[in-house]
C-alpha cells in the first residue's frame, strides 16, 4: 500500500512517517503541494495523509480520484469539518495517536475506501451493461429499418452493407419506388458517433416515408430539391448534425438516374462495360448551411451498368496509403466486382475486426437487364 504524507512542517511529517513505517505501512513524506500533486500524477497512492483542511481539499478537488485523509493536532472546528468531509474528504484524523489507534484507522479508513470503490465498480458494470443492452436494442431498431437486402424494383438491383464502427450507426441507407416510373436511393453520413448519429438516421427515414407521400413532380426531374428540402428541415430540428448525403432517383422508361451530391466523398462510381469512373460532383452537407443549391447529374444506364457508392469510413479503414492510391483501390475495387462481397473481398479492409476507425459503408446499384 503506497501511502503519501503532505505536511509543510518536516519535524511533524517526519514523526507520522516514522510512526506508519512502525506498525507496516512504507510512506513518502512531501512538504510542497506542488510535489504532492506531482506525487498523485506520477504513481497515484492508495491514500494521501494532508495536514490541514486547506491543502486535503483543493487536492480533492484536483484529484478526486484519490483517498484523502486531514489530519490536524489542534480539535477541529465543526463546521470546518463538516464542510471538508462534504467536499470528499475521506476522513480526519486527530493527531497525536498511539500505534495501535494509528494502525486501528488505518484498516478502518482502507477497509471503508475499497467498500466504496467496490460499489461505484458494481454501479459502473451495471451502468455499461444497461448501456449496451439499450445500444443494442436501439441497433435492432436501427437495422430493422434498413431496406431489404438484396432488392430490386422492375430492372434495377440493390445491395448495401453498413459495418458500424460502435453498436449503433451514423450511416444509413435506403432505396424504394416513389411511382411507377420512379424510384430513389441514397447513402448518408451523419457527423459524428454512436447514439446521437443513429438519432438522426430515424429522421433520414421518416424523410423517405414523407417523400413517397409528399413529392411533387419537380422533386423528381430536380433532386436537388429533394436535398433542399431535407436540409430545411434538419436545420429546423436545430439538433447540431450535418449530414453528407449523395441521392439519386432513377427514371424506369429512360433507364437514367439524376445523382446529387450533398458534401458527400468519395463520390458515386459509374461502371459501364470497361469505363470506369467517378462521377465528380460539387455540394454542400444538408443540415450546416441556410443557403444550399444543389445541382443533378444524369448518367444513362445499360444493362449490366452499376453504381457503386462507399462513406469515406472505407477509406480510413485502408490504413496510410495516400489518398491517390485508396481511391484507385475504390475503382479497382468497383470495376472487378458484379457482388458486393466481392467488393468488400478486393478492398481486403478489415471487417471482422472490432474496431474500426468509423462506420463503412457501400451500395451497389445494378441494372439487370
Amino acid at each position: 500500500m503506497r501511502l503519501v504524507v503532505a505536511d509543510p512542517e518536516e519535524e511533524a511529517s517526519r514523526s507520522l512517517v516514522d510512526q506508519l513505517e512502525e506498525i507496516g505501512y512504507p510512506a513518502v513524506s512531501v512538504r510542497d503541494y506542488a510535489a504532492v500533486l506531482s506525487q498523485c500524477e506520477q504513481a497515484p497512492p492508495e491514500l494521501v495523509i494532508c495536514a490541514g483542511v486547506d491543502w486535503a481539499s483543493k487536492l480533492v478537488a484536483e484529484q478526486p480520484r484519490i483517498p484523502v485523509v486531514v489530519t490536524s493536532e489542534e480539535i477541529l472546528d465543526r463546521d470546518l469539518l463538516l464542510r471538508a468531509l462534504r467536499s470528499g474528504i475521506t476522513d480526519a484524523w486527530q493527531l497525536p495517536m498511539t500505534a495501535e489507534d494509528l494502525r486501528q484507522r488505518l484498516v478502518e479508513t482502507t477497509s471503508r475506501i475499497a467498500v466504496v470503490a467496490s460499489d461505484a465498480q458494481r454501479k459502473l458494470s451495471q451502468f455499461m451493461a444497461d448501456l449496451e443492452r439499450d445500444q443494442r436494442a436501439g441497433r435492432y431498431i436501427q437495422m430493422g429499418m434498413l431496406p431489404p437486402n438484396p432488392m430490386s424494383i422492375d430492372q434495377y438491383r440493390f445491395q448495401h452493407r453498413i459495418l458500424p464502427s460502435l453498436i449503433l450507426s451514423g450511416d444509413f441507407v435506403d432505396y424504394f419506388r416513389i411511382t411507377d416510373r420512379h424510384f430513389a436511393f441514397y447513402v448518408a453520413d451523419v457527423s459524428g458517433h454512436g447514439a446521437s448519429s443513429a438519432f438522426v438516421t430515424v429522421l433520414l427515414k421518416n424523410f423517405s416515408r414523407r417523400l413517397r407521400r409528399e413529392y411533387r413532380p419537380a422533386m423528381l426531374r430536380e433532386p436537388g430539391n429533394i436535398l433542399q428540402w431535407i436540409n430545411r428541415e434538419l436545420l429546423e430540428q436545430n439538433i447540431d448534425k450535418h449530414v453528407a448525403i449523395m441521392f439519386g432517383v432513377g427514371d424506369l422508361e429512360e433507364d437514367r438516374i439524376a445523382l446529387v451530391n450533398g458534401g458527400h466523398y468519395p463520390p458515386a462510381i459509374r461502371v459501364s462495360g470497361e469505363s470506369v469512373s467517378f462521377v465528380e460532383q460539387k455540394g454542400k452537407p444538408v443540415g450546416l448551411f441556410d443557403e444550399v443549391d444543389y445541382v443533378s447529374q444524369s448518367v444513362s444506364m445499360a444493362p449490366g451498368d452499376r453504381l457503386v457508392m462507399f462513406s469515406d469510413g472505407v477509406l480510413d479503414a485502408m490504413g496510410d496509403s495516400r489518398l491517390p492510391e485508396k481511391e484507385s483501390r475504390l475503382l479497382r475495387a468497383a470495376a472487378a466486382s458484379r457482388d458486393i462481397n466481392e467488393v468488400w473481398k478486393l478492398l481486403d479492409v478489415d471487417v471482422d475486426g472490432m474496431s474500426k476507425p468509423d462506420d463503412m459503408t457501400c451500395l451497389v446499384v445494378r441494372r439487370e437487364r
